[in-house]
């Protein structure tokens, strides 16, 4: 085949290939509010397993104030606890969102699992290898997308966990 069809070939293939990519792109939806918060708790735990602190406050709001703390004494607090190593992996075990127009409420059950029970699935684990705390947090939209404005939290049992949070109040 002469090296003139072989160029044309290759470059009909690689505007097919784009083509078929832009479409993709095109017809894909983009995320629900729901998924969007969902995604900023799922990043916040993986960020805070790997000891990324700076990652894992991305979805804290600079108006942050709860408990006595603001988004610095957050900052803070998750980095005394992350560079302790008073775990080897954060997740989220339950999680729900309500969510009215800019305003939005999450009920999280966080997993903080330490040494060998990275990877064990939630009713696996004993409270010598975990602890769950949850969270009921304020959300609002931001220019910058969803961020926490205002949180409570407090220990929550395993079985509490297993059992999934409840429904958070109306935002």
């Amino acid at each position: 085949m002469p090296r003139r069809t072989l160029i044309l070939l290759a470059l009909g293939a690689a505007l097919v290939a784009a083509a078929v990519a832009i479409v993709t792109r095109a017809g894909r939806r983009p995320p629900t509010d729901e998924e969007q918060i969902r995604a900023l708790f799922e990043d916040a735990a993986r960020a805070a397993g790997e000891r990324r602190v700076s990652d894992a406050m991305a979805g804290v709001s600079e108006r942050f104030a709860a408990g006595g703390l603001d988004r610095r004494g957050v900052k803070q607090l998750v980095a005394l606890h992350a560079l302790r190593g008073e775990w080897a992996s954060a997740s989220i075990a339950g999680l729900k969102v309500r969510v009215e127009g800019d305003r939005a409420r999450a009920t999280v059950d966080a997993l903080l699992a330490r040494g060998g029970a990275r990877g064990k699935p939630l009713a696996a684990l004993s409270l010598a290898e975990a602890s769950v705390h949850r969270f009921a947090c304020r959300l609002e939209r931001e220019r910058e997308g969803w961020r926490i404005v205002e949180a409570s939290w407090r220990p929550a049992e395993l079985s509490e966990a297993l059992a999934g949070p409840p429904e958070p109040l109306p935002p």
